[in-house]
């Protein structure tokens, strides 16, 4: 909060408080228009540049992980996730048969290094599973179900995200856990979820054609509509709960406006898998 002296104390400063606001809101959204489109047109493009995509995605989240757990972005404990999470993807990739023993020895080796450097093992261990489960899950996703699905997917989070924004901003009411997440309403909640659902349900109706299958029942898509999008919200509160366990405002600082990436993805690494497990569940 900006401050002024004033006659020997500490009061708000009203008046420069509000135009750093508005700046910041306009700083967020021109982010928010250069991001879109390129994400849009990488997630419908797929193939190579998707996986890149989620490659640079998976190391961003670990560095903002160990700089909020261990102060250390960039660490010998950082490395070997990330070295770690890159082969996983890549065998993933190309479907290798020893993934799963690579994925035992990447924990393994994940907890030797935190043992080694005195980290905090429980922490190492969580970072990476909460990085590397949901970006196995969009590769599967894409690969199985193509760029299409996976776009539905983000435009129920995004359709969530803004509607809980602007509902939550002018209704207002009981927040939804206050200690964790100051400014999360209940009206934010139900409004943001109500968005979701429209959006999300009119984008499923309107690709019904692109053949996949929860698409083709409309009771079925508003009510995963829904569903994923409160579970984002489920995300989005458990990221705030890390950060502030370790006294941390922001995962990082490399979105301008909007703070680190696990600010703005925390809600899909808990949808992803979700879809991912509802997709193969009901439409194997």
């Amino acid at each position: 909060m900006n401050i002024t002296k004033e006659t020997g104390g500490m009061v708000p400063d009203i008046e420069n408080k509000k135009p750093a606001k508005k700046n910041n809101l306009l700083i967020r959204i021109l982010s928010a228009l250069i991001m879109l489109p390129l994400a849009v047109l990488i997630i419908l493009k797929g193939g190579m540049a998707f996986l890149i995509l989620i490659s640079l995605l998976t190391v961003l989240i670990l560095s903002e992980w160990n700089g909020i757990c261990e102060k250390k972005p960039l660490s010998w404990l950082f490395a070997v996730q990330a070295l770690c999470a890159l082969l996983l993807i890549y065998q993933l990739n190309i479907e290798s048969s020893f993934i799963w023993i690579s994925f035992v020895s990447s924990l393994i080796s994940i907890m030797a290094i935190a043992l080694l450097i005195k980290a905090k093992m429980i922490w190492a261990v969580t970072g990476f599973l909460y990085a590397i489960i949901p970006s196995a899950s969009f590769l599967l996703i894409e690969k199985q179900f193509g760029g299409v699905l996976v776009l539905w997917m983000m435009i129920v989070i995004w359709s969530m995200d803004t509607g809980a924004y602007f509902a939550g901003k002018n209704i207002g009411g009981p927040k939804m856990s206050p200690k964790i997440s100051p400014n999360k309403t209940w009206s934010g909640l139900i409004g943001g979820a109500i968005a979701a659902i429209l959006i999300g349900g009119i984008y499923g109706f309107y690709m019904q054609d692109q053949n996949i299958s929860l698409f083709s029942d409309a009771t079925i898509l508003l009510l995963l509509s829904g569903l994923f999008a409160i579970l984002s919200q489920m995300g989005d509160l458990a990221e705030s709960a890390v950060k502030r366990k370790f006294s941390v405002k922001d995962s990082g600082s490399i979105i301008p406006g909007h703070g680190g990436v696990m600010d703005r993805v925390d809600g899909v690494l808990f949808v992803a898998p979700a879809v991912l497990i509802v997709s193969n569940v009901l439409y194997a």
